[in-house]
């Protein structure tokens, strides 16, 4: 509790010290539907291209700041079966993604699915315009 009201504060006030507002997509509103919605169906479709499966998500974290959102779900497949891999090299069941919207729609950055690394690691370095707020605390190193 105290440590979850410290971390509201430093949002809070991160967020107002450099202009950034951190908006909380993790949960479905009528306020976000719209852009969360895209954002999700952009992940679903890569991983379809990918994998030939459709695919849902529990969303375990989506922030969005500006014009630049941040996702990782649990990914699971549309029909209730198991995900199917054409080999070994996957770790089931999650995805990550960076997302920046352009021209008023959402784009992929760098999105991965079912990595058995962290390809994501320093990806706060690689695009550092993007607000600190809207990585989970394992992103930023």
């Amino acid at each position: 509790m105290f440590n979850a009201s410290l971390s509201s504060i430093f949002i809070l006030f991160t967020s107002i010290s450099f202009g950034q507002t951190v908006l909380d997509y993790k949960t479905k509103t009528t306020e976000n539907e719209k852009e969360r919605t895209e954002i999700l169906n952009l992940a679903r479709k890569d991983i379809y291209a990918q994998f030939d499966q459709e695919v849902v998500f529990v969303v375990n974290h989506l922030k969005v700041s500006g014009i630049f959102a941040w996702f990782e779900g649990t990914v699971l497949r549309k029909d209730g079966n198991p995900m199917e891999f054409p080999d070994e090299a996957y770790d089931c069941c999650h995805a990550e993604g960076l997302f920046m919207r352009k021209n008023g729609h959402w784009t992929i950055v760098e999105f991965g699915a079912f990595s058995t690394d962290c390809w994501y690691c320093g990806i706060n370095m690689r695009y550092p315009n993007v607000p600190k707020g809207v990585f989970s605390q394992h992103v930023i190193y």
